[in-house]
């Protein structure tokens, strides 16, 4: 009888020793979650993103891409975006933004993220840069995002898009 008491108070004794062992261990690793969630929404912000659908909420995309990839700086209220249209389209494209401001050829930096194709013709410079016709970029306009350029890469049906809001 004295054995059953004594393991009745020992067994009381480690089960209130362990019960804040236990929730102490669920608080500390909710909070060590909360920071790894918060860098992850952070990372989310400066991803690089390919659903053109999601894009065409934020600027109009006046023909459907056959390739799309882009990124939002939200610091900085700006969207770039590489757009790879049908020769067709890309033409098509080429003759409206024409009508409102002749092309000039101008020089632009490639980024990591572009296409295969675009940061290998960027390093065939030595200067990873990217050669191309600048156009307006109306077509793409949509609040908040009413300035900017499209830039069609030569050679190539690939256009960047860069704009930014005022």
């Amino acid at each position: 009888m004295a054995f059953v008491k004594y393991f009745a108070i020992l067994a009381l004794f480690f089960a209130t020793a362990l019960c804040p062992a236990c929730s102490g261990n669920a608080n500390s690793s909710a909070n060590s979650k909360a920071p790894a969630n918060a860098n992850q929404a952070t990372a989310n912000v400066n991803a690089v993103r390919s659903d053109a659908g999601e894009l065409g909420v934020l600027v109009n995309v006046p023909y459907d891409t056959e390739d799309i990839v882009w990124k939002e700086y939200p610091s900085q209220k700006r969207i770039l975006a590489v757009l790879r249209f049908s020769p067709a389209d890309s033409s098509k494209l080429v003759a409206e933004a024409e009508k409102i401001k002749p092309s000039e050829t101008i020089s632009i930096s490639s980024e990591t993220w572009f296409p295969p194709e675009l940061t290998a013709q960027g390093e065939m410079t030595g200067e990873d840069s990217l050669t191309g016709r600048a156009y307006p970029a109306n077509q793409f306009y949509q609040e908040p995002y009413s300035n900017g350029r499209i830039v069609r890469v030569d050679n190539t049906d690939y256009f960047v898009l860069d704009l930014t809001a005022k």
